[in-house]
């Protein structure tokens, strides 16, 4: 799954990548989280549009659960999300993610050369409030043994098509990212806390602030 997230690129990077105008201010994020708003990109008619939308799609008023994820393999079917993926997907810009191995060990995810993420996503119109999920994927290589998923990432090729193709084209796009895209390290537990929100989350815990799960977990650097 993907249940916390960065953004923390400047409004420029976004205009260039994905050709688009900001007018905003967009303010960093280092830690997302569900039920908060972030920045997607999507499609308004022909053009190709920067929004800010809130994550995850509310499911029971009572206990507040949300279904933030959408997965691969069944949200083109899947009757919460069809029509979301026929007609209005998005990408979910990011510059990591975070992820969560046992015993409670958080990670931060990111691309190799430090660039943009394009998470897959799906924007959801409920009332006058736009929202969003993150399509997910089996997770890949050494990434599997952080969590057995991670989002769908949309190659640079790729976004285009995946806003503004057909629902099959899209469905095309639906592929496994690579580990080798990546880099990650573990970072400090504060990230866990949802009212913490500054740019030490991503750095890289030191050697013997994470020994005791060291030797459990070393591979994943290999």
């Amino acid at each position: 799954m993907c249940g916390r997230f960065a953004s923390a690129m400047a409004a420029e990077e976004l205009m260039h990548r994905f050709g688009i105008t900001i007018t905003e201010n967009i303010r960093p994020r280092w830690n997302v989280a569900p039920g908060q708003n972030a920045t997607v990109i999507t499609r308004d008619g022909q053009k190709t549009i920067a929004i800010s939308a809130t994550w995850g799609l509310p499911i029971n008023s009572v206990n507040k659960t949300m279904l933030i994820n959408a997965r691969m393999e069944t949200a083109k079917e899947k009757p919460t999300f069809s029509s979301a993926f026929e007609r209005s997907r998005c990408i979910v810009v990011a510059s990591g993610w975070y992820e969560w191995s046992a015993p409670k060990t958080p990670w931060h995810i990111h691309l190799r050369d430090g660039g943009v993420i394009a998470m897959a996503g799906l924007l959801l119109r409920r009332g006058v409030k736009s929202r969003f999920v993150i399509i997910t994927s089996a997770a890949d290589g050494k990434l599997a043994k952080i969590h057995h998923r991670q989002p769908l990432v949309l190659g640079a090729g790729d976004e285009k098509e995946w806003l503004g193709g057909t629902a099959d084209k899209a469905g095309a796009l639906c592929k496994i990212a690579p580990a080798s895209w990546f880099n990650w390290h573990r970072v400090s537990s504060d990230v866990g806390e949802i009212a913490v929100d500054h740019a030490d989350l991503v750095t890289p815990l030191k050697a013997d602030e994470f020994l005791p799960t060291r030797t459990a977990q070393g591979d994943l650097f290999a």
